[in-house]
């Protein structure tokens, strides 16, 4: 939510919704955040109440918005106005070095035993199999990815290396060689177990310059994260998601406009 959505300002002329801070782009009615947490059916949303036996809260979520989107497009008044005046809204003042480095900016609120996801804005997809990964992982599982099976190895996605009982035992951001093995594509919502075990690995990897990605582009992703964790011997596991819907393109949106049946 704090990144440039350079893409659709590209195409501000033609289409006006795009001058609009990219989560709050309305696509089929909704606001493209909506969309993403609809992904989580365990997302005990206004317009959509939970129907499962876990079930997270307005009050638990916490939103890292750009300062200039409040202070251009009162984003936090439109946020509250979808998901209730509960939630937390956090803003930066510059574009961080990756999404990894902005969730920092929420530490405060995350840094502890309690589990945490991650999550882009912009997708929107099945995710019961995530709930289910989720409410029976075992003591030993520190992370779980939704990913899916991409249609061709294009490296434009991050990867993870799924084996036997969906242990990831690798994971890389628009890694070639990662998607030359069949390496699935990760959504972008990332669990982990405990917020303060990624709250610390972040800064681990910021102090090691631990960057990834296309060279010249590099950043502090999140997925990798992940990898730096099985390299220390800890389980992450994969939540293989049938239907999956990009929405950070426009061309990704007018599909989805297009396709989507619901």
């Amino acid at each position: 939510m704090a990144g440039r959505g350079s893409r659709f300002q590209l195409l501000a002329n033609k289409n006006l919704e795009y001058k609009k801070p990219k989560p709050l782009i309305l696509i089929k009615g909704k606001p493209m955040i909506q969309w993403a947490l609809e992904s989580m059916p365990f997302a005990d949303l206004p317009e959509r109440p939970a129907q499962t036996k876990l079930k997270v809260y307005p009050r638990s979520f916490i939103f890292i918005c750009r300062k200039d989107h409040q202070d251009d497009f009162r984003i936090e008044d439109k946020l509250k106005e979808v998901f209730t005046d509960v939630i937390r809204v956090v803003f930066i003042d510059k574009i961080t070095r990756g999404a990894a480095e902005t969730v920092l900016a929420a530490k405060e609120f995350i840094n502890s035993e309690e589990d945490i996801i991650v999550s882009d804005s912009d997708h929107y997809f099945d995710g019961s199999l995530l709930y289910e990964k989720i409410i029976s992982k075992d003591k030993d599982t520190q992370g779980i990815i939704p990913v899916f099976r991409p249609s061709n190895n294009d490296p434009k996605w991050s990867f993870s290396l799924v084996e036997e009982g969906d242990v990831i035992t690798a994971v890389g951001e628009k890694d070639k060689e990662l998607a030359a093995k069949g390496a699935l594509a990760n959504i972008g919502g990332y669990y982990f177990s405990h917020g303060n075990v990624y709250v610390n690995e972040v800064k681990e990897a910021i102090r090691e310059n631990d960057l990834t990605g296309d060279e010249g582009k590099k950043e502090f992703y999140v997925a990798p994260i992940y990898n730096r964790l099985i390299k220390k011997r800890m389980k992450i596991v994969a939540a293989i998601t049938p239907r999956v819907w990009g929405l950070g393109t426009p061309k990704d949106v007018e599909f989805f406009e297009q396709n989507y049946k619901g």
